[in-house]
């Protein structure tokens, strides 16, 4: 029993050292990675039990990919196993102005997006759990993700576990299109979204967390964007509305700060209210920064220590 369940597809990210491009590589540094695999890993590492649902090739990647997990404890008890299938793969170049970070995927035909919804008993993973997380990557692998789900959010209602999706468009899986009108479908089952104002702008032509919220009928809704260049905020609309803005911050890597906001900001509204949730997020994100990577590998006394010494420069 897990007070958070995730649900998606974890990968294996390789990337040229420093600022290498991919056809220059002699060697590649290897990182397990995966939105939900994330967010699953900082919740755990920050004290909530955690358990992260998935579909897995029985191979030693799979080992690599989940050896963080393990370390953190995160409950891999729902996870399916294949004899057949291929863990996924994406490559990353790291940019630096003007040349941008971008990546490559070679993830098609992957253990997880092979998956049969029907052998997940959604009923027995979720009993007992306070909150189900996944996000939008998930549904746009396969017509067999998207079910799957749709099945997860739905086994949710009545309950009392509440729902979060993380809107995370990926225009290499999906297209606007698509990802607005499957969020549309799933709106009525989700308590909480999570979502950048760009991903917002190009779906529904507003960046507004009120105006979405009004929108698509979903009672909390967090947006995330910069308000300047050197300024970062989130607004939260709700029962209140609260805007939390930081300085930017440039890190070693920005790849899963947004996944590690999620699993901050999932943490604290599990232990405190709305704005506590957005400072925590805010706090795990700031430090995801700093950790090569993907997976949020925070300690919770250095949440605490970021919160408690630097408040002014969290929230101005």
């Amino acid at each position: 029993m897990a007070e958070v369940v995730t649900f998606g597809e974890a990968m294996l990210r390789l990337s040229p050292p420093g600022h290498g491009r991919i056809e220059q590589a002699r060697v590649f540094e290897v990182w397990p990675a995966g939105a939900e695999l994330n967010v699953a890993v900082g919740l755990a590492r920050l004290g909530t039990s955690t358990a992260w649902v998935s579909r897995l090739p029985r191979t030693p990647l799979a080992r690599l990919v989940t050896a963080p997990a393990l370390a953190a404890g995160v409950n891999l008890d729902h996870v399916l196993w294949s004899d057949e299938d291929r863990l996924g793969l994406y490559f990353v170049e790291a940019g630096r102005p003007p040349r941008p970070t971008t990546a490559l995927y070679d993830r098609a035909g992957s253990a997880f997006a092979g998956l049969d919804p029907d052998e997940l008993r959604w009923p027995e993973i979720l009993t007992g759990t306070r909150h189900f997380h996944v996000s939008g990557i998930t549904p746009a692998l396969s017509p067999a993700c998207a079910r799957a789900t749709e099945d997860g959010l739905r086994a949710t209602r009545g309950s009392g576990c509440r729902t979060s999706y993380d809107l995370n468009l990926r225009r290499r899986l999906t297209t606007p299109e698509t990802a607005r009108a499957f969020l549309e479908r799933i709106a009525p089952q989700l308590d909480v979204l999570l979502c950048s104002d760009a991903d917002a702008l190009e779906l529904f032509g507003e960046d507004s967390a009120d105006g979405l919220r009004s929108r698509l009928g979903v009672p909390l809704v967090v947006v995330s964007g910069w308000e300047t260049p050197d300024l970062r905020r989130r607004t939260a609309a709700g029962e209140t509305t609260e805007t939390i803005r930081r300085p930017r911050l440039d890190g070693a890597e920005p790849i899963g700060a947004g996944d590690a906001f999620c699993a901050g900001f999932l943490h604290g509204l599990l232990t405190g209210d709305l704005r506590h949730a957005l400072r925590v997020g805010d706090a795990v994100s700031a430090l995801k920064l700093t950790i090569p990577g993907d997976a949020p590998l925070v300690d919770p006394l250095e949440v605490e220590a970021l919160l408690d010494g630097t408040a002014t420069a969290l929230e101005r």
